[in-house]
């Protein structure tokens, strides 16, 4: 075969101990000309001699080695503006989240055909080239940052859009939202959905590097879970905007193959526009958020633009609440109320979840999501979360008669566990206040802990060694899956309410939930029942094994005075029960 290349393109670095003269053949293929390097000692010396648009890592069979040989390149392929293709065994395919943090922009799965490869090669190139594009014609970096898809995350996004939006020139964000993951997850595990998020960005890809104007520069990213944005400056108009978003939106049409399974997901797209200069990144992406929230009410494939005379006034609603909240902290805004928890054998009322509402004086009382919501959006996130924390356990040192020995639940977040020092003002607290830890629950879901597994898992582990019990909330949404749940240093789950209509919904449904329930009682957790509303779900979550129950089934969010009302004088049991 004649071997030629791009007129003015590097050549593709091969680096494979076992199979590179395979590779080169099919790379010669792609229009590309190879370069072999077949011991991995050398490969970044012969990089740095013979720089490459593409570099191929070969980790078949040598999966420590082929990650080394990316992790050493990562830095240098990222600075030339090329791009990385790392190959995999099929049975190391869980490892392509650990490839793309060692900086592999793609990553092929074996067994493959000479036409995927190609292909593969083909997307590799025209990312590199989409790069080159950008550097040309905007003067700063093009950032990657999520290590699961290779993306830009949310902080690189922001930066890069900022260093774009500095000289004037029209920009869009395009805000990407992804449907039925966590059911995915749940009923599928926590490595298909990470897969199916690769197999995502794959997809927008090619649809992000397609041909661009003159003077136009794009950037793809993924924000958290389930969102992804493409952010673009110098579009062409909002026609061309809204032709791309139709073309995102489209590309979910299509199921993905995962391993052996078919799975569908819907996408939906919210659309903000900034036609002149003097607008930052961070507004234009809130634009887009608030636009996406729109189409996520409606129909699947749903496209939705920012409108300021309707999500505009939620935004400014939002920057309200964002500065009202410093005073919130310290002219007693922030109020505790107390929902009962209660064993289902019973009745008996053994402990009661902190739940905090915003008495705001003006758009009266706001729920916790929106506290929290404008906490982290100011970076107070952490000084809410002590101030709670500080309220509520020195609230219920103070309780006398049947509420003296309750237990106390309280929510901790992210930003809680990721505070350098959470352990040691807790303590305080809890000294302070005379409380015992061993009545105290920190509640915290797994989205919270898997961020940082290892940091968080020691500090709650500290904890419990003192008495603090730890139970995961919201199980059943997010990432959880039943594989992870015995690695999680808990000792209690609480089914999200979301599955106490599966209690008594059609038999697949009351699977699942009894399957969960079970295997939390042989890793020897307790299970509570969370948003039990009536009787009948009541008594399914006493059939299906859960100890405890929490919803209006016994009672709402109470002050202390209602709190204490539940138990009628002399009697140890509430009345509610």
């Amino acid at each position: 075969m004649r071997v030629s290349s791009y007129q003015g393109q590097e050549p593709v670095l091969i680096i494979s101990p076992r199979y590179a003269d395979e590779l080169a053949t099919m790379a010669q293929a792609a229009n590309l000309v190879p370069r072999i390097e077949r011991m991995a000692r050398e490969a970044a010396a012969r990089f740095a001699a013979e720089p490459a648009r593409v570099v191929v890592v070969d980790a078949r069979g040598a999966l420590p080695a082929g990650l080394g040989v990316a992790t050493d390149l990562g830095a240098a392929v990222e600075a030339q503006r090329g791009a990385m293709l790392v190959l995999l065994s099929r049975g190391d395919a869980d490892a392509a989240s650990d490839a793309m943090a060692a900086g592999a922009t793609s990553v092929l799965v074996s067994p493959f055909g000479a036409d995927v490869f190609v292909n593969a090669l083909r997307l590799a190139d025209r990312h590199a080239t989409r790069l080159a594009h950008a550097a040309a014609v905007l003067p700063f970096p093009t950032p990657t940052g999520d290590a699961l898809t290779g993306l830009a995350d949310s902080d690189r996004l922001t930066s890069w859009l900022d260093a774009a939006l500095a000289d004037g020139r029209p920009a869009a964000v395009i805000m990407l939202g992804v449907a039925r993951l966590s059911q995915i997850s749940m009923l599928h595990g926590r490595q298909v959905a990470d897969r199916l998020l690769v197999a995502i960005a794959r997809r927008l890809g090619p649809i992000a590097d397609s041909p661009v104007a003159k003077g136009e520069a794009r950037l793809l990213g993924r924000l958290s879970g389930t969102d992804f944005a493409l952010a673009v400056v110098g579009h062409a108009g909002e026609d061309a905007v809204a032709t791309m978003a139709r073309q995102l939106v489209l590309a979910f049409q299509r199921p993905f193959a995962i391993d052996d399974r078919v799975i569908h997901v819907a996408g939906r797209a919210g659309l903000a526009l900034a036609e002149t200069g003097g607008v930052e990144a961070g507004s234009l992406l809130r634009e887009a958020s608030a636009a996406l929230a729109k189409a996520r009410a409606r129909e699947p494939g749903a496209i939705a633009r920012f409108s300021a005379e309707t999500e505009g006034a939620l935004l400014k609603r939002q920057a309200d609440l964002e500065s009202d909240l410093y005073r919130a902290l310290t002219d007693g805004d922030i109020a505790l109320l107390y929902q009962p928890q209660a064993r289902l054998d019973n009745g008996r009322i053994e402990g009661v979840e902190a739940l905090v509402r915003w008495d705001h004086p003006v758009h009266g009382r706001l729920s916790a999501a929106t506290l929290l919501e404008t906490a982290s959006a100011v970076e107070l996130a952490v000084a809410l979360g002590r101030h709670i924390r500080s309220r509520a356990i020195s609230a219920a040192a103070s309780w006398t008669g049947p509420l003296a020995n309750l237990k106390l639940s309280i929510n901790v977040t992210a930003e809680d566990l990721a505070d350098a020092d959470f352990v040691d003002t807790l303590a305080v607290d809890l000294a302070r206040a005379g409380f015992s830890p061993r009545r105290l629950v920190l509640e915290v879901t797994e989205d919270a802990i898997i961020n940082d597994m290892e940091r968080a898992a020691a500090t709650l582990a500290l904890l419990r060694r003192d008495g603090v019990t730890v139970a995961l909330d919201d199980f059943g949404t997010g990432y959880s899956s039943l594989a992870r749940l015995a690695r999680l240093p808990v000792d209690v789950i609480k089914l999200d309410r979301s599955f106490a209509q599966g209690l008594v919904g059609n038999e697949r449904e009351q699977l699942v939930v009894e399957a969960m329930i079970s295997t939390a009682r042989r890793l020897g957790l307790s299970v509570v029942a969370e948003g039990i509303e009536d009787d009948q779900q009541r008594s399914a979550a006493l059939a299906a094994g859960c100890h405890m129950v929490q919803g209006y089934c016994l009672a709402p969010p109470l002050d202390v005075a209602s709190l204490q009302a539940l138990w009628p004088q002399g009697k140890g049991r509430s009345s509610a029960a």
